[in-house]
């Protein structure tokens, strides 16, 4: 028998290096890289985006309510203007939906220009810890196994895949049996005529009027800014663990099945879709829920239900607590909040590790709490905090940075730190 060791080509060495390449991740590099610091990033698909472009979701959402602006800052400003330009997004109230395509041309762009060190086709396969520090990680590639040492590192995987490795604590799915959130497979369809589609509500009702196998109730139909196609995040599979080889395939088997079946549904009962056609499913899986990174403090339903604001707030969040069941058909039962609540820096750093920070969704909170922090609108606002927050972090570690002058820093950037009402000019997201 032949026995394989683990074997490093070569290393690299970064102030910062972000493992995954969401737009949270995409926020913080390039915030850190406009600092001076030198930024590597490695992302296992093969375009940067995450879902909003490898899940072809296109939506970015949680950005407004009606009363309140909600996340705000330089990162999604840029983003937003750039595909204005391209016509590459469809703006309305607290969210953008953007084209997919567009929005990983522009992104390639953005992080180029920033001088971010890019890889693709990358996956991060291990950790290497020195005492309280992350001294390398692991990634591998067609060129072989790399070995890449950095200053500080930002976990933008989605399922805090690189403070699991590294050995920080984590919980998973709701307390009472650790099943976690229904996971999606978001589908792109094309052929249809725009001119006779109707209002998704109405589609909605069209749905509930008939039977079918798709356990959720709703359609959720979002055109694409150039008029031809659709997006449609339909399908759902339950009892799934995203951190789960066999389940991987099963999301993806039942998720494509679901896809035709709705795709036939649709050409069968839903004016404007009589020729439509399933164009392409989504490369990587919508993944609601997986590790959740126990940090500093750990944000509760009541953090999120009491709109409780925390001294060393870093970002907002409005979205409902939107819990997509593990085991029954999905309802739009989601509990709206009265008012905005803060996230403060402590969700971002990681127990025991004192150069780690957790960007995006598998931040430190609760089953309930994470079902509304994990919005993207949200996402992108740590993303962004994590990048003004890195160059004093690379010098004094994640505990030693100055949260109030940071605060200072988001603030004088547009991002939302405070409660605040939407200023009159801003009329949409």
């Amino acid at each position: 028998m032949q026995n394989f060791n683990l074997k490093i080509m070569d290393e690299s060495t970064y102030d910062v290096f972000v493992a995954g390449t969401g737009l949270a991740g995409i926020a913080a590099a390039i915030g850190a890289a406009r600092d001076g610091l030198k930024v590597g990033m490695a992302e296992y698909f093969g375009r940067p985006g995450g879902v909003p472009v490898s899940g072809i979701l296109g939506i970015v959402s949680g950005l407004r309510t009606e009363d309140e602006l909600v996340s705000d800052g330089f990162f999604f400003r840029e983003l937003l203007e750039r595909a204005r330009a391209v016509n590459g997004v469809v703006e309305r109230p607290g969210r953008g939906m953007f084209e997919p395509e567009k929005l990983s041309l522009i992104l390639l762009e953005m992080l180029a220009e920033n001088g971010v060190e890019l890889s693709l086709y990358t996956p991060l396969i291990g950790a290497e810890v020195e005492g309280r520090r992350i001294a390398a990680a692991i990634t591998s590639s067609k060129s072989g196994n790399h070995r890449v040492r950095a200053r500080l590192f930002v976990d933008a995987t989605g399922d805090g895949d690189l403070a699991a490795m590294a050995g920080c604590p984590y919980e998973i799915g709701r307390e009472s049996d650790g099943k976690v959130q229904s996971s999606s497979l978001t589908f792109c369809i094309g052929g249809i005529d725009a001119d006779r589609v109707p209002p998704t509500p109405e589609i909605t009702a069209i749905w509930r009027r008939y039977e079918h196998q798709v356990p959720t109730d709703h359609a959720v139909v979002n055109r694409l800014p150039h008029g031809h196609g659709a997006i449609l995040n339909m399908t759902h599979i339950l009892d799934c663990n995203c951190l789960n080889d066999a389940d991987l395939l099963r999301i993806r088997r039942e998720g494509t099945r679901q896809a035709f079946e709705i795709v036939d549904f649709f050409r069968a009962r839903v004016p404007g879709f009589e020729n439509a056609c399933l164009s392409m499913t989504a490369e990587q899986v919508g993944v609601r829920e997986t590790r959740r990174i126990t940090g500093d403090y750990i944000l509760t339903k009541d953090d999120v239900t009491a709109g409780r604001d925390f001294p060393d707030r870093i970002a907002r969040c409005a979205w409902p607590i939107d819990i997509h069941n593990p085991e029954a058909p999905h309802s739009d039962g989601m509990i709206h909040l009265k008012q905005s609540y803060s996230i403060p820096y402590r969700c971002i750093t990681p127990l025991g590790m004192d150069n780690l920070y957790m960007a995006g969704r598998p931040i430190s909170a609760d089953h309930v709490a994470f079902s509304s922090s994990r919005i993207n609108g949200t996402c992108i606002a740590l993303g962004q905090a994590i990048g003004l927050a890195a160059s004093e972090a690379v010098k004094h570690g994640t505990r030693g940075v100055d949260v109030g002058g940071l605060q200072a820093r988001l603030r004088a950037g547009g991002a939302v730190v405070d409660r605040t009402g939407i200023p009159a000019e801003q009329g949409k997201a």
